[in-house]
């Protein structure tokens, strides 16, 4: 091999750290250690002074690259259980806990500077709500975006600060209260369980353009429906996903609710309706007759879809206003 084959061989020390921190941040964590973690003493101190790393903790064989890493991770999502040591994550600002425990949820403190807070359903909910609804509405993460939480439980003796959430999915008893507290969202995914039983008047929720209802009891009738709706005028988006089994009485039946949508929501751009069918609605030769009928109820229902019965569950009338091929 010549001397000028030699001379122009590429090194990694002639690349400039800011190509490392650049590349690095999209090379997952445990590549990034197995490969350069150790390399010389220059790539080490790139390696701690990151500040954008994403990183799955799964089981406790992740702790020590977890540890090491720890001042550069932003993302983490965690799926271990036991004690976490969150205070070390100083850069963290996107944390999902996929199995949460009671004890993970207080290492949740105002410490974090938190944008991203998302935090799975757990048999613990109830007391993990309590704690996570005391931080949030007290604002304890003026920086964060997006939440998601199992549910936001309001307490008459806590003083309540507007937090700066843009999106939120979550369940309450008090969606009005809800929606007077949040006026900056723009995303709210919202899981009924139990009907409104609350009258006091909100203010108008002008900011909201994308609301997302989930049915999870056949009890909810159209007043609690109408009730949220009558709140949130400027909605461009409307999703609607109904109870698995059909209610009874038909508390949610298609033209009641076609109505209500007609009266408050003026600006939608886009629908998309899930409801259970009964069994005597589950004739496809009739449904196809009613159709043309159903398209008349609103000016977005432009397609309808009727899915049959299957052995798991009872058919379903989707209605959209675009064909999605997804339904």
């Amino acid at each position: 091999m010549s001397d000028n084959i030699i001379q122009h061989r590429s090194t990694l020390e002639i690349f400039p750290d800011e190509l490392f921190y650049e590349l690095f941040e999209y090379i997952p964590l445990n590549d990034l250690y197995r490969i350069f973690f150790g390399l010389n003493k220059r790539i080490n101190i790139i390696l701690k002074n990151l500040s954008n790393l994403f990183a799955e903790w799964t089981t406790h064989n992740d702790d020590k690259i977890i540890d090491i890493f720890s001042t550069s991770i932003s993302r983490l999502v965690i799926w271990r259980g036991g004690y976490l040591n969150l205070n070390r994550f100083i850069k963290l600002r996107s944390l999902k806990l996929a199995l949460p425990t009671i004890e993970q949820c207080n290492e949740i403190q105002s410490s974090l500077i938190l944008e991203h807070l998302h935090i799975e359903s757990t048999i613990n909910k109830r007391k993990i709500s309590e704690q996570l609804s005391l931080l949030f509405l007290t604002n304890s993460f003026p920086r964060l975006r997006t939440c998601q939480i199992d549910e936001i439980q309001f307490d008459k003796n806590i003083f309540h600060i507007k937090p700066t959430l843009l999106s939120l999915i979550t369940y309450t008893q008090n969606p009005g209260r809800l929606l007077s507290l949040c006026s900056n969202l723009k995303y709210l995914r919202l899981n009924l369980k139990d009907n409104i039983n609350e009258f006091s008047s909100f203010d108008i929720h002008l900011n909201l353009r994308y609301l997302q209802i989930g049915i999870y009891s056949i009890e909810i009738n159209l007043s609690t429906i109408e009730t949220i709706l009558s709140l949130t005028p400027n909605l461009i988006r409307f999703k609607f996903d109904g109870p698995c089994i059909p209610p009874s009485q038909n508390k949610l039946d298609i033209y009641s609710l076609a109505s209500v949508f007609t009266r408050f929501l003026t600006k939608l751009c886009f629908i998309h309706i899930s409801l259970p069918l009964n069994d005597n609605q589950s004739d496809s030769k009739e449904f196809e007759n009613e159709k043309e009928s159903l398209k008349k109820l609103h000016p977005l229902f432009n397609y309808i879809i009727f899915r049959p019965r299957s052995f798991y569950a009872p058919g379903r009338l989707l209605i959209s206003s675009i064909n999605d091929s997804k339904t």
